[in-house]
């Protein structure tokens, strides 16, 4: 697990460059703490920072093929590299190393562009094909890593973070289609970024450039297409085949190993497959809340004790928002989904005892675990007269009255339905939440239809596979894994996901939606799966989302704290919203517990202070903020 950073850029000198690239590895030291390595060319470098896991010993980048006339930098783990490595020195390759990066610079000389297809795991890599003066890019099927990318026309820069492609002095202005889109989403969805013309490079892309000229190409699709017709109890015993052997293969570590515990049924499968194939008692790591509705420690430890697992828990508070601007500066945008705090919390648990932990990731999403698929399934049902009756009555209730919105949702179709779920600010508000310049600017913009056209794309009509494809698409790779891959590697740990092995995925989506729900059981597949395995408690617990009580800390500690930032002359003086609207929002969260203005709150802090961080600095090169310390609660 590493971090990669590189640029074209013919202007610079090799003296330049060399402090260019040793400046873009070291703002990223935390991803890669163990090493570093670089290579300087004729207007380009490549650089990484390496975690070392695997071949700790001969896994120094780059590394190159044969002649040296091919290098890469990489980031991830590649889980058949054994295989692949057999097949290739099967083919004439030779290896000098047993380090899972060398394979690919094989497979790209082997099979080209389509190497990509033939890497089983997580991964973002960069090949510089020295005979072709050609950069290949990719970056892996879900998502579970990033890159980011700079493009003037004229150079090329980029990094596993956006803030070492800043390192190259690149101007910092404002996307502001991306910054309304934020304010939709939580987080700017893909290509964008806050940053003008820095891209993220989407999940299942390659990029490549070639004659002064770049270009992206999807090489893979999760469809939810239900292709195979398999029963149920075929489904089931091929499911639980497929799972047991995504997790025995991420066991590959040569450093302490444990797992992310949530009580859940996700992680807690992973756990019980675990314990039955290690020798030692599972490291299991666990996150909690005073506020007992929040929490789900009591299922971790049930699960935990269940397991016989060396179990390590440790609650959140709400003094502990004070990390929020270290945050801000790792995630390099601005990024609102609150239970980044708790993941943060729980990866620098987990770090001060293993390297890598596997996490849950990916079971909502793969096997249907969210409550709206159900809840669509039940819209669906309805007459129209109906749905257009309570949508009315949703118009006479409070603005940010829980339930609102659904209600008024109701009568329109899936996507705007799907739309509506992600409405921070109360229905109305956004002539009024803007300046009268941003209006001005946003004014033809609608932030929702990037949602509304990826239900577009999908290749058919079930409800349920619909929203399982279109949330692949963006929650997970944007939302989920961003949070969990910043999170862990700003402690330098690595995290992987069994469930989003491709094998599995692509098996389990290409069942009918029946199977992995059914009559109202969500994860119905998995639960059976599951059955032998996980006490009767946790396969039949309600389902508890990972949620941060900020609604309870906006009315209480965290109420001043929330206005300082935000109805502050230095907010206001940006330009960009209303200070009367900001004013009436955090009046009306504090002064009535019949709205709930929580999230729009913390979607504003987070954006604050991302500018304080990231634009009010008068200085180019960036500094980590000093981290806090923490202090396990086991």
């Amino acid at each position: 697990m590493c971090g990669i950073a590189g640029f074209i850029n013919t202007e610079r000198s090799r003296d330049d460059a060399e402090q260019l690239i040793d400046r873009m590895c070291q703002i990223i030291r935390h991803r890669g703490p163990d090493d570093q390595g670089t290579w300087v060319g004729e207007g380009v470098a490549l650089g990484m920072r390496r975690l070392s896991i695997i071949d700790l010993a001969g896994g120094h980048q780059p590394i190159f093929n044969e002649d040296q006339s091919i290098l890469i930098v990489f980031n991830g783990e590649i889980y058949n590299y054994r295989e692949l490595q057999k097949e290739l020195e099967e083919r004439g390759h030779r290896f000098a190393t047993n380090s899972d990066t060398e394979t690919i610079v094989h497979a790209y000389e082997e099979y080209g562009d389509d190497c990509v297809k033939h890497l089983r795991g997580m991964f973002t890599f960069a090949i510089w094909d020295r005979k072709r003066q050609r950069l290949l890019a990719a970056r892996d099927r879900f998502g579970k890593k990033p890159l980011n990318y700079y493009w003037d026309g004229q150079r090329l820069i980029f990094g596993s973070e956006i803030k070492s492609i800043l390192e190259a002095g690149i101007p910092r202005e404002i996307n502001p289609i991306a910054l309304d889109e934020y304010l939709v989403y939580r987080y700017v969805p893909t290509p964008n970024t806050l940053f003008k013309d820095v891209w993220k490079l989407p999940a299942a892309h390659i990029l490549i450039y070639e004659n002064g000229q770049i270009s992206t190409k999807r090489y893979w699709e999760l469809s939810f297409a239900p292709t195979c017709q398999d029963d149920e109890a075929t489904a089931i015993e091929r499911t639980r085949a497929l799972l047991t052997e995504a997790v025995q293969v991420r066991l590959m570590s040569e450093v302490p190993l444990g797992a992310f515990l949530s009580g859940g049924i996700d992680s807690s499968i992973l756990v019980g497959l675990m314990s039955s194939m290690m020798s030692q008692p599972v490291k299991t790591f666990s996150i909690g809340f005073e506020e007992n509705e929040y929490s789900e420690l009591p299922y971790a430890r049930q699960v935990a004790q269940y397991f016989g697992t060396d179990h390590h828990e440790f609650l959140v508070r709400p003094d502990l928002i004070s990390v929020l601007p270290q945050l801000v500066w790792d995630y390099d945008e601005p990024f609102a989904d609150s239970s980044m705090l708790p993941t943060y919390y729980v990866s620098k648990l987990a770090r001060e005892h293993v390297t890598v932990v596997l996490t849950g990731d990916g079971g909502d999403e793969i096997f249907g675990g969210y409550t709206r698929y159900e809840r669509e399934l039940v819209i669906s049902r309805i007459p129209a007269l109906l749905r257009y009756l309570l949508g009315y009555g949703g118009m006479l209730m409070p603005d940010g009255m829980r339930g609102k919105s659904r209600l008024l949702n109701l009568h329109h179709d899936l996507a705007a339905r799907s739309v509506g779920v992600y409405k921070l600010f109360p229905d109305g508000s956004r002539a009024s939440m803007f300046s009268s310049e941003y209006s001005a600017l946003l004014r033809d913009h609608d932030p929702y239809e990037r949602l509304i056209s990826e239900f577009r794309t999908a290749p058919h009509t079930d409800i349920t596979a619909q929203l399982q494809y279109v949330d692949v698409r963006t929650h997970l790779t944007d939302d989920i894994l961003v949070k969990v891959d910043k999170a862990s590697m700003l402690n330098s740990l690595e995290t992987r996901a069994p469930l989003l092995d491709q094998c599995l995925a692509e098996y389990v989506s290409s069942l009918p939606s029946s199977i992995r729900t059914r009559n109202g059981v969500l994860k119905y597949l998995l639960k059976k799966v599951a059955a032998d395995i996980l006490p009767a408690e946790i396969l039949t617990r309600r389902k508890q989302g990972f949620e941060v009580p900020i609604k309870h800390w906006f009315r209480s500690d965290l109420t001043d704290y929330a206005r300082d930032l935000l109805d502050s002359p230095r907010a206001h003086q940006r330009g960009i919203f209303n200070p009367k609207f900001i004013h009436n929002l955090l009046k009306a969260h504090a002064s009535t517990k019949l709205v709930n203005h929580g999230s729009p709150i913390w979607t504003l802090l987070c954006l604050e202070l991302w500018f304080q961080v990231y634009m009010d600095k008068p200085s180019i090169h960036l500094e980590q903020p000093v981290p806090t310390q923490l202090t396990s609660n086991r």
